[in-house]
């Protein structure tokens, strides 16, 4: 995944947060709107009962109650759901669509006077309107779609009237006035929404900053802790970890207490206060202690919050090297004994300087294979001659193992020996540091495993053959027909699996004995192997049961003919014990895709069709049924 695509996810979830956050604000601020429409539209029924048309009048109020019914029963359902920040979007259409009923309700308010063009009521229609928009304004700000929701079909409906003339001009004046009013909430509720969306969206990506700051700090592999003059201000959970706090515990306690003593932290922080001051990093091996009292070494390394106020603080960050050095002790101590112990051993030793090449190679083992202990000297291992068996790939990913200063094992390659004809090696190191842990080079072993691959080649083989006729087994025969059917698949085209029987195989091996029987197995596999093609496979399955498998196909016309070869080959006289025996075989033949999609259907329903060329008087075939 690139940068891009990385902080396009984060902004992309901070902004879902941020929304979910805004809508449910709408939710909750619709709670005032309760009781506000359900208060103005009994004072609107009281002021107008004697003025409009009372049935009208009750019809108006039935939709009101709907409204306010609609707003309770959103929020309660809002409330129950707790949706996930990526179904906020929905929600508010719900909302929204609510908003379009009430903007409805209160924009038919000023058709319930009509025809009546008196003062009073023209009045009370305005201050309701007027009361309720900028509620409207103050209520739906989180959302622009619920606010145009309810706006909308409130100056649709009325407009007309409000702009209509009447025989009283100063509330004609008025009227224009209110609409001007509502234009001018628009602007105040655009206002508020943006400064909602852009609180929400800072607070979220604030939240979102902290969070992944505090997962970085405490799943950093080092400890790490801001130390101000006096104490620990705070610190990640490897710090507690390395020094055996509980989680937490070391902020506020002095730093001398990780160190041997007062003093030797007085003398550390003598040392490391002009690096720090400077604002340069400082580096150091010190001696620090456990809560339990136990010394160990730690490499540490610490830089200034602001060099120019320090008492803002020193972030520093520290590593356990106790093992490390102990085993950097212990290898010392042990290369000459291993030394000593490789001469006696059937390995050589080789070492490499910081360039790769050989500065040393030693081993009674190299003298018994002919190999020179100077011809490699000064030279890196791809210069040496007459090293075979290894790919342009392989080198350089070898190079870059050695570069990258990383240990490897069993390198293999293959080389011309004299008098030996080609031998394999195998070639494992190690990368070497000096005393300051500063890279050297390599060291490491080289093994003749000659004996080994053949015998692993000669394994392979036997695993993947039959041992009489050397042909391919079932297992194999399985790892190819699956390869056919994948390309098959992918190309479109046909394969062909047969498989045969012999004919009055019985009667040799009853006869004239298994030897007898194994010849003619050998003779029958051979005459397989030259009908069909380099690309088709010839297995045998056991017994006297063949399979071959033609991969690619243009039409059933090639399996038949490849069966009418095998019938007619089959049929020539084979030599047993001195006798000449005529066979037939009874062959089936199943095509992929026609009788089947896969492996084993294919193989069983060749079987299938063998059997019926048996039954048919055999020497012939018989094609699967689908």
């Amino acid at each position: 995944m690139t940068k891009t695509e990385v902080m396009l996810g984060w902004q992309t979830d901070v902004r879902a947060a941020s929304n979910a956050e805004r809508v449910r604000l709408l939710y909750a601020l619709s709670r005032s709107t309760v009781v506000a429409n359900f208060a103005t539209a009994i004072l609107v029924a009281t002021w107008l009962w004697d003025s409009v048309n009372r049935s009208t009048l009750v019809g108006w109020l039935i939709a009101m109650a709907l409204n306010v019914g609609a707003t309770v029963f959103l929020y309660f359902y809002f409330q129950k759901k707790q949706p996930k920040p990526q179904d906020s979007p929905l929600w508010e259409h719900y909302f929204a669509i609510r908003a379009v009923f009430a903007g409805v309700v209160w924009g038919l308010l000023i058709w319930l006077i009509l025809p009546s063009t008196g003062e009073f009521e023209r009045i009370v229609v305005v201050l309701a309107l007027s009361m309720a928009s900028l509620g409207v304004c103050a209520v739906f700000s989180p959302s622009r779609l619920a606010y145009y929701g309810f706006m909308t079909p409130v100056l649709i409906l009325a407009t007309p009237s409000l702009i209509s003339s009447s025989s009283f001009e100063g509330l004609t004046a008025a009227s224009w006035g209110i609409l001007i009013y509502l234009a001018m909430l628009f602007s105040v509720h655009d206002l508020l929404f943006r400064n909602f969306c852009s609180t929400f969206l800072r607070r979220f990506e604030s939240e979102a900053l902290a969070l992944e700051h505090t997962v970085i700090f405490n799943s950093a592999a080092e400890a790490i802790a801001l130390v101000r003059p006096r104490y620990v201000a705070k610190c990640n959970r490897q710090w507690c970890e390395l020094f055996g706090y509980e989680l937490d515990e070391a902020a506020g306690k002095p730093p001398w207490d990780i160190f041997p003593s007062y003093e030797y932290w007085a003398e550390f922080t003598k040392n490391c206060q002009l690096a720090i001051a400077a604002g340069r990093a400082y580096s150091a091996v010190v001696q620090l202690r456990r809560t339990n009292g136990e010394l160990f070494w730690a490499e540490i390394s610490g830089m200034a919050v602001d060099p120019k106020n320090l008492k803002l603080g020193v972030v520093w960050m520290g590593t356990d090297i106790s093992q490390r050095l102990r085993t950097e002790a212990e290898l010392i101590a042990s290369e000459q004994r291993f030394r000593d112990l490789v001469s006696l051993s059937t390995d050589w030793y080789w070492e490499q300087d910081e360039n790769f090449r050989f500065t040393h190679v030693s081993g009674l083992a190299l003298e018994r294979i002919g190999l020179s202990t100077t011809a490699p000297i000064g030279k890196t291992r791809w210069e040496i001659k007459g090293i075979l068996g290894v790919s342009e790939a392989q080198w350089q990913a070898h190079k870059d193992t050695l570069e990258n200063q990383q240990p490897f094992q069993d390198f293999i390659y293959e080389a011309i020996m004299p008098n030996k004809g080609r031998s394999w090696f195998s070639i494992s190191g190690t990368p070497a540091y000096d005393e300051n842990g500063e890279f050297c080079g390599y060291h490491g072993v080289g093994t003749d495993i000659t004996d080994r691959v053949k015998a692993a080649e000669q394994f392979r083989h036997l695993a993947h053959h039959d041992t009489l006729t050397g042909l391919p087994n079932r297992r194999l025969l399985n790892d190819r027909l699956e390869q056919a059917l994948a390309i098959a698949r992918r190309k479109n085209h046909q394969v062909a699996m047969m498989l045969l029987d012999l004919d009055n195989f019985k009667t040799i091996n009853d006869t004239e004995g298994h030897s007898a029987g194994d010849t003619v197995l050998i003779t029958i596999a051979k005459r397989l192997e030259k009908i069909v093609r380099e690309t088709d496979t010839v297995s045998r399955l056991g017994g006297d049961e063949f399979v071959i498998l033609l991969p690619e196909m243009a039409g059933v016309s090639d399996a038949i003919r490849v069966a009418e070869k095998i019938v007619e080959a089959i049929l020539e006289p084979v030599e047993a014990g001195g006798k000449p025996y005529v066979m037939g075989v009874s062959i089936g033949i199943a095509i992929f895709p026609e009788h089947a999609a896969d492996a084993e259907d294919l193989l069983k329903l060749a079987d299938i069709a063998m059997y019926e060329a048996k039954r048919g008087g055999g020497s012939g075939y018989k094609f699967a049924k689908a």
